[in-house]
C-alpha cells in the first residue's frame, strides 16, 4: 500500500513537472513566433504586451495586458488576447479578445474623440475573430461587443485569385496599414487579388444610436430623407437624387427612429475585387452594381 502511494505521488510530481515545461517552453517559443510576425510587420513599437501564457493542455497561447499604440497613449487597451489555436503555419485563425476597461482620456486623442461622440466615458468590450480557407474562398467572421454602444457582427467570403498568396502576409499586413493609418495600402497590395463574394454586416445598438441621434424623430421627415440621402452620397453608395439612394434613406430613418438591429449585405452577381469595388464607389454605384442592400431584421 505505502509503495502505491508514494508511486502516485512520483507519478503526480513528474505530471505536474511535466505541464510545467511544456508550459514554460511552449510559453517562450509561442512568444518567438510572435515577436517574429510584429516585428516583420514593423509594428514592433506599437504592440506591447506584458506576457505570453500558454495553456499546457490546449497548447493555446494569450498575449496578457496588450496595448495598441503608443505607451503614453494606446489606441486601445487588451486585458488579453487569446488564440485557439497552436498551430501557427496553418491558414486558419481562432482568436478572442477581451479590451481593458480604460477612461478614453487614458486612450489616444483620436481614439478617445471616437468614443467621447459616442458618449462613452469608458471603453469596455470583447470579441472574436474567425478566418478558415476553404478551398480558395477566405471565410471570415469579426464580433464586436462595446458595452453601452453596440454589438457588431460582420461576415465576408472572400476569393483568392493567386494561389502564391499568404494569409499570414496578408493578415500582416491589414493589420499593419490600419495601425499606420494607411489602409489604402492593402488596395496597392492586394486589390486585384482579392475578390469579394458576400459581405453581411450587422449591428445592434446598445446605446451608440441613441446616444448620436436621440432628437431625430423631432425633424421633419422631409429633413431626415435628405440629411440620409446626403451621407449616402457622401459615402458614394448612391446619388443622392437616385431611387437606391431614397430606398436606402427610408430604411435607415426607420431604424434610426426605433434603434434594433441593423443588417447590411453585400452580394453581386459575381465576385468583384478591390480596385473593381473602388472605381465602382467613386461612380457612386456600389447600392446598385455591388448589389448592397439594407434590412431591419425582426427582433
Amino acid at each position: 500500500m505505502a509503495k502505491a502511494v508514494s508511486f502516485l505521488i512520483l507519478a503526480a510530481c513528474v505530471v505536474i513537472f511535466a505541464l510545467y515545461l511544456i508550459q514554460k517552453f511552449g510559453a517562450e517559443y509561442a512568444e518567438e513566433k510572435i515577436q517574429q510576425r510584429i516585428t516583420t510587420a514593423g509594428l514592433q513599437t506599437l504592440i506591447k504586451y506584458d506576457s505570453v501564457h500558454l495553456d499546457p493542455f490546449t497548447l493555446t497561447p494569450s498575449l496578457e495586458n496588450v496595448r495598441f499604440g503608443p505607451n503614453s497613449a494606446p489606441w486601445l487597451n487588451f486585458a488579453r488576447i487569446s488564440f485557439n489555436s497552436y498551430l501557427f503555419k496553418q491558414p486558419n485563425l481562432d482568436v478572442d479578445f477581451w479590451i481593458k476597461e480604460t477612461p478614453v482620456n487614458q486612450l489616444s486623442r483620436e481614439t478617445a474623440t471616437l468614443f467621447r461622440q459616442a458618449g462613452l466615458k469608458h471603453v469596455l468590450g470583447k470579441g472574436s475573430f474567425q478566418s478558415t480557407l476553404d478551398g480558395d474562398t477566405l471565410e471570415s467572421h469579426l464580433y464586436l461587443d462595446i458595452k453601452d454602444a453596440g454589438k457588431l457582427n460582420v461576415i465576408s467570403h472572400t476569393q483568392l485569385s493567386k494561389q502564391d498568396l499568404s494569409l499570414v502576409d496578408l493578415r500582416t499586413d491589414l493589420l499593419a496599414s490600419v495601425a499606420l493609418g494607411q489602409p489604402e495600402a492593402i488596395l496597392y497590395l492586394y486589390g486585384e487579388r482579392l475578390n469579394i463574394e458576400q459581405l453581411s454586416v450587422s449591428y445592434q445598438d446598445t446605446g451608440l444610436a441613441e446616444h448620436l441621434f436621440n432628437d431625430w424623430s423631432q425633424h421633419s421627415n422631409e429633413w431626415r430623407m435628405l440629411k440620409l440621402s446626403q451621407i449616402i452620397d457622401q459615402l458614394k453608395l448612391a446619388p443622392e437624387d437616385s431611387l437606391d439612394a431614397l430606398n436606402l434613406a427610408r430604411t435607415l430613418d426607420q431604424y434610426l427612429l426605433e434603434p434594433a438591429t441593423l443588417s447590411l449585405t453585400f452580394s453581386p452577381n459575381t465576385a468583384m475585387n478591390l480596385k473593381q469595388l473602388a472605381l465602382i464607389a467613386e461612380q457612386k454605384m456600389l447600392a446598385q452594381q455591388a448589389k448592397l442592400k439594407v434590412t431591419l431584421p425582426a427582433n
